[in-house]
């Protein structure tokens, strides 16, 4: 019933983990049923060690939480000798994610992750709003974005996706620049750039300053986004901001969504991804409907003379 197709990929759900909050720890599945995750969608891995940004990294506020973790990995030599053996014989797709700060990194990255036969497609990070300044060039730039995903794609023939910032005041130009330049599918989008502070300190509540907020708070921001990508190309979109139900990951189907990503959520319950799953397969009986039928069907309000 939950069947889902990303391009080429054939996955039991449309449920995905969101890249940064799973982690590359394939234990956490122990937490849910066989089905419920179609794909696993691994941390940001970058070609160096990075140590991240200042602590403090997390903190919550009213509709969600905002982190500044800074890309905090141990480099690809570590995935590659370490990691990267944990997933092979995994029971569904695992999504690698490349970062980079210049064209070649990712070009590196992603030849890499293609020679790893535990990866089925590759996420490329265009968008962590926590490096650089507060945002990657290329999150924000057509242009910047062609050269990085062109050069990628010469890199692998395995399906390769694109992940924006929501960052950004139109996101149609973004889509299309990953569509013409050879990606097969796109994720809208990341965290949205905020920033928290505590008055009793004066200071920002992260050790960065600014922070990416994700939960339930975003969800209208990438709801808007997701539809105007769905709206701009013809490849899949995945939706990824403030899912937490059935009926969000519904909503975002409607609006035109192939799959949902979820990552806050998580956090509360490491077995999210079950419940929602439970749901979806209960109201969709009830509804009489499926994924299929539903992909896309948003009337959108006729205009008032």
């Amino acid at each position: 019933m939950l069947n889902t197709r990303i391009g080429s990929l054939e996955l039991s759900s449309p449920l995905l983990t969101a890249s940064g909050t799973f982690g590359h720890d394939p234990s956490a599945l122990a937490f849910l049923k066989p089905g419920d995750l179609g794909a696993l969608v691994l941390k940001t891995v970058t070609l160096e060690p990075r140590h991240g940004n200042p602590t403090p990294r997390m903190c919550e506020f009213t509709g969600g939480v905002m982190n500044s973790i800074g890309l905090e990995n141990r480099g690809l030599e570590h995935f590659q000798q370490v990691v990267a053996p944990d997933f092979s014989g995994l029971a569904m797709p695992v999504i690698g994610n490349a970062g980079g700060h210049a064209v070649d990194d990712y070009v590196a990255m992603v030849g890499a992750m293609h020679e790893m036969p535990c990866i089925q497609a590759i996420e490329v990070n265009l968008s962590c709003p926590n490096v650089a300044g507060g945002s990657l060039p290329f999150a924000t730039d057509p242009d910047a974005i062609q050269r990085v995903m062109q050069a990628c794609r010469e890199a692998t023939d395995k399906p390769l996706w694109a992940k924006l910032s929501p960052n950004v005041t139109r996101m149609a130009p973004l889509a299309l620049a990953c569509e013409s330049s050879g990606a097969d599918a796109i994720t809208v989008g990341n965290t949205v750039l905020g920033l928290a502070v505590d008055w009793r300190t004066r200071k920002p509540a992260l050790g960065a300053g600014f922070g990416g907020m994700s939960g339930p708070a975003i969800r209208p921001i990438a709801m808007r986004m997701v539809y105007e990508a769905v709206q701009a190309v013809n490849i899949p979109v995945i939706a990824c901001g403030g899912a937490q139900s059935a009926d969000d990951i519904l909503d975002f189907t409607v609006v035109g969504a192939a799959a949902v990503q979820i990552g806050t959520a998580v956090f509360r319950r490491p077995d999210a991804f079950s419940i929602i799953a439970a749901e979806l397969r209960q109201i969709l009986h009830q509804a009489s409907t499926t994924l299929d039928e539903l992909r896309g069907s948003l009337e959108w309000p006729g205009r008032v003379s």
